[in-house]
């Protein structure tokens, strides 16, 4: 046919237009793809059509001929992935709510229309406290630029006041860190860092970062960051909370092996205490959240004996109040 504008781009619609709309029971024939074509302002033939199909099944698109057109036969998602990425990001706290209503429609768009209706349908995004800070996906990119060419990181920390609001730490002080890695925990996503001013491995939460920049300083600390194991920490800090490093020897009943184990990994030592306990050892964080955590599970710390008396005085101040 002589070239009329829009041609060039005419197999690329096609896809687009397979992508988008069809599936093994939304099949697309010739006629129909000519009328889509023309909606687009391609000009279109039957015959130029079944061309392209063949020219993207050469070139390993998976475009099935089925008995009433064609359709595109697997997807790099399948629908369930998908609801799996929508739930993931529907969970986040750290990602606001208007940034989780534009990634939702953005994996939507992975899918047919069809099952994209589908996740429409079945994928509850709650509506909860989320986080409002809408540049946190810059911060992450930041990170990861100090991470990739191994430089310090600078920016400012947020905290709540009494009124609700959110202001910078200690005046607006720039804190200045080499990066280790970015950990989530709890739903919410932290920097684990190196700070040269104390000489300590600490952790910040990301959406609570301010005018986050990379600096041209090269990072400090790469023996203590070498050392460090990202799923270890996160099991260490409780709730992310931080705290001096102890090894302890916990009892709790029986039946809470699993909660145990889920929590601290299967790597730490066991061992039956009489019929209905255990004690097992762990390496944690000492801080009022694991103690919170034990008392909430019933457990207690058996050794050493300092710690098991800073836990017995923890216990006393919340009866006393």
């Amino acid at each position: 046919m002589p070239h009329v504008g829009g041609q060039k781009l005419k197999i690329i619609n096609e896809y687009q237009i397979l992508m988008e709309e069809s599936d093994e029971k939304h099949q697309i024939n010739a006629v129909e793809m000519t009328r889509r074509l023309k909606y687009r302002g391609i000009p279109a033939e039957r015959k130029s059509v079944y061309k392209d199909m063949d020219t993207l099944m050469d070139a390993g698109v998976d475009v099935v001929k089925g008995d009433k057109g064609y359709y595109i036969a697997s997807r790099v998602f399948e629908l369930a992935e998908l609801k799996l990425l929508v739930d993931a990001v529907g969970a986040s706290k750290f990602i606001s709510q208007k940034k989780t209503k534009e990634l939702v429609e953005k994996i939507s768009s992975l899918a047919s229309l069809d099952e994209a209706e589908q996740l429409e349908r079945q994928v509850v995004v709650p509506e909860k406290a989320k986080s409002g800070n809408e540049k946190i996906f810059y911060s992450i990119d930041v990170i990861y630029q100090c991470l990739d060419n191994h430089k310090q990181l600078s920016f400012k920390y947020q905290e709540w006041t009494l009124t609700k609001e959110m202001k910078p730490r200690h005046g607006g002080k720039v804190y200045k860190v080499s990066p280790a890695f970015l950990l989530r925990n709890d739903e919410n996503y932290y920097l684990v860092a190196y700070d040269q001013e104390s000489g300590q491995i600490r952790h910040y939460r990301v959406d609570k970062m301010l005018s986050a920049e990379m600096l041209d300083e090269d990072g400090l600390g790469s023996e203590i960051i070498g050392s460090l194991n990202p799923q270890e920490y996160a099991r260490q800090h409780i709730s992310m909370f931080a705290g001096q490093e102890r090894t302890v020897t916990i009892r709790f009943a029986k039946h809470l092996i699993g909660v145990v184990l889920d929590k601290f990994g299967t790597e730490i030592d066991i061992r039956p205490d009489g019929e209905e306990y255990i004690k097992a050892r762990i390496n944690v964080a000492v801080s009022p959240q694991l103690y919170g955590w034990l008392t909430g599970i019933g457990a207690t710390i058996c050794f050493p004996q300092q710690e098991e008396e800073k836990f017995r005085e923890y216990l006393q101040s919340l009866i006393i109040g």
